[in-house]
């Protein structure tokens, strides 16, 4: 019973509750820096590795404009109506056509070789339609036989 009260220890609520605030705060940048750590080592997208954004650097628009995907005609059809309108619009707007075609390609060349592209595609495939190549191939040796013999048989069967 002969306790000293004042060496014993004495501790606030508020200075509990900032501990346990410490402490929490540290446990989650633990769990942040280890999420962290397993996901640089299996991350298969370079852009998220390293501490990336996720998405590739910007660059120059005319750079970034993708090729046009092949279609039947190869986008032949396309771009000669992207052409038309894009006449159409210089017209309107009373501007220089060859500025209008480097806004949307980058360069009267860049349009150029696209369209020369696409007509090289799209003539080759119509060579492939006009040689035949889709229609029926001929009877195999075994099947001729056999359709011989049928017409043989009819016409027997036709003179019986």
């Amino acid at each position: 019973m002969n306790l000293d009260f004042m060496s014993l220890k004495t501790t606030s609520v508020a200075a509990v509750r900032g501990e346990r605030h410490k402490e929490k705060l540290l446990e989650r940048q633990k769990a942040q820096e280890l999420e962290q750590a397993m996901l640089s080592e299996r991350e298969l997208n370079p852009y998220w590795k390293d501490g990336g954004t996720g998405l590739p650097p910007e660059k120059d628009e005319a750079g970034s404009v993708k090729k046009v995907t092949v279609v039947e005609d190869a986008g032949l059809s396309w771009l000669r109506k992207s052409y038309q309108r894009m006449k159409e619009q210089a017209e309107r707007e009373k501007r220089n056509f060859e500025e209008i075609v480097a806004e949307r390609y980058g360069s009267m060349e860049v349009f150029q070789t696209r369209l020369e592209e696409a007509e090289k595609v799209a003539s080759k495939k119509e060579n492939c339609y006009r040689s035949g190549r889709w229609m029926k191939t001929d009877y195999s040796e075994s099947e001729k036989e056999k359709k011989e013999q049928r017409t043989k048989k009819e016409t027997r069967d036709e003179d019986d």
